[in-house]
């Protein structure tokens, strides 16, 4: 009886200890960076959300608009490095934490961009089949501009590509590259230090490793990639997680082939060696496993 109270007691300073580690949205250290041409991350806390900004002469526009309790510093942030107007906010998926402010900056004047999937998953709610729900958004969250495939940019003096990335860490992923700045936004495509979920609304590893399979090449050595959650890294930080999606599938996709169930997998530690460097976020290593399974479970034979 006192191993099963020590046990408790062990896992519960654990959890204050995690939560201790992520600040409430809107709080936190400021961990923002400017990136040269105008353009900026705006990031605070642990592992959390990046926002992009690009300041100029046309305005504002914004990569992600945060969670709705963050929306207020992303304002007092926004306005340290610029009075102008927010003229264009890109959501670069569907999911609550990045589409907080639509509604705030949409009243604003501002036109909302994304992918057409992003738009039918706000509009209704989302339920994960491993557990866990989304709101329904109301219409005043709703992009007012939506596309297929992509979007060409032509904004405070640089290029800007809005590429879709089918199946990837959802349905409705996008990234924005700006070309003169040589900055690639990814979004939740991308977590540096941070395992990236795999949402099963849409989303698979296959489509994931697809995406940086075709992305990587394109890259230059000296561009500058800012992630969805953690620190604005490098085109090696990419191919480093490319090695850790494709070793997920192997070993994972190996787990259900042996007929292992989800909790078995979970059990085996299949992530034990690189939770080290990319365990490091909410996503914790037992959640990739059970969602990086329940992903291949549907196509592994």
């Amino acid at each position: 009886m006192k191993k099963l109270v020590l046990a408790a007691a062990i896992l519960l300073l654990t959890a204050a200890s995690a939560s201790a580690q992520r600040p409430p949205p809107g709080e936190g250290e400021d961990h923002s960076q400017a990136l040269g041409g105008g353009l900026y991350s705006i990031n605070w806390g642990t592992m959390s959300l990046n926002v992009g900004m690009s300041t100029g002469d046309d305005g504002i526009l914004l990569v992600d608009a945060q969670d709705e309790p963050a929306v207020p510093r992303l304002q007092a942030e926004i306005a340290k490095r610029s009075g102008a107007p927010v003229r264009i906010v890109i959501d670069s998926h569907w999911h609550f934490d990045h589409v907080g402010g639509n509604e705030l900056f949409r009243r604003q004047g501002a036109t909302i961009i994304a992918q057409e999937n992003t738009r039918r998953r706000l509009m209704t709610e989302q339920v994960n089949p491993l557990g866990g729900k989304q709101r329904a958004f109301p219409p005043s969250f709703w992009p007012t501009l939506t596309f297929t495939d992509s979007l060409a940019l032509h904004f405070n003096g640089d290029d800007i590509d809005v590429v879709h990335v089918p199946s990837g860490h959802t349905d409705g992923d996008v990234i924005v590259r700006f070309r003169q700045a040589d900055v690639l936004f990814a979004a939740d495509l991308f977590n540096n230090g941070d395992y990236t979920r795999v949402d099963l609304r849409g989303g698979s590893l296959d489509g994931m490793i697809a995406a940086y399979q075709k992305l990587l090449p394109e890259l230059d050595d000296q561009v500058k990639v800012v992630p969805g959650r953690g620190r604005v890294g490098t085109k090696r930080d990419m191919e480093d997680y490319l090695a850790v999606m494709l070793a997920l599938r192997d070993r994972i996709g190996r787990l259900v082939r042996d007929g292992k169930s989800m909790d078995e997998a979970v059990a085996l530690k299949p992530t034990a060696d690189l939770d080290g460097r990319w365990g490091n976020g909410p996503i914790r290593p037992d959640q990739i496993v059970e969602e990086v399974y329940a992903d291949l479970k549907r196509k592994v034979r």
